[in-house]
């Protein structure tokens, strides 16, 4: 005799594991979606800051370089060198050496102050600046560290992907052991 209590607990059986996985599934993306949201620990992001100095004040030595080829070019012209060429360098001022413009009429900005106090002054400026890091208000709950965080957002998405796929076979497989055609 066909036992139809066995057939209905076992499908309910399999519904229950297929709503399981589900459950699964959307607590591991709302995992996801805080962990790609939450801020990082201090010490992060202080470590991000300076080596974003870093980057930054890698460019100096180029910029200073492109700013002074008139008197590498021109050595003979006195301690002024490159100052009377075009653009009446002695007039306006001509080179900044701080900001290492070489144009009269290219004003230094905020950004080319940067790059020369990052590559002179660097290692006091990285120094105050984990200081600040430690001192200004900052979030109370932090992500992990990134290594940490993109190793669990990759363990997730692939858990996900995996569930996905028993949820779609074993919903395949209910659909055709209840369809006689199946």
């Amino acid at each position: 005799m066909f036992d139809f209590l066995k057939v209905k607990t076992t499908l309910a059986d399999a519904r229950n594991e297929c709503k399981g996985m589900r459950a699964t599934i959307a607590h591991n993306k709302l995992r996801i979606e805080e962990l790609k949201n939450l801020p990082p620990p201090r010490e992060e992001l202080a470590d991000l800051l300076v080596a974003r100095m870093d980057r930054i004040a890698a460019r100096y030595p180029q910029k200073l370089a492109g700013a002074v080829k008139l008197i590498t070019q021109n050595p003979c012209h006195g301690k002024d060198a490159g100052c009377y060429h075009q653009g009446h360098r002695g007039k306006m001022g001509g080179l900044k050496i701080l900001s290492a413009c070489e144009h009269d009429e290219q004003e230094s900005t905020v950004y080319d102050l940067e790059v020369a106090l990052f590559w002179m002054l660097g290692d006091q400026l990285k120094a105050g600046l984990r200081k600040a890091v430690q001192e200004m208000e900052y979030p109370a709950i932090v992500g992990p560290a990134m290594p940490k965080r993109l190793a669990e957002i990759d363990k997730l998405t692939k858990e996900n992907e995996e569930l996905v796929a028993k949820v779609k076979d074993l919903e395949h497989e209910l659909v055709r052991t209840v369809d006689p055609n199946g």
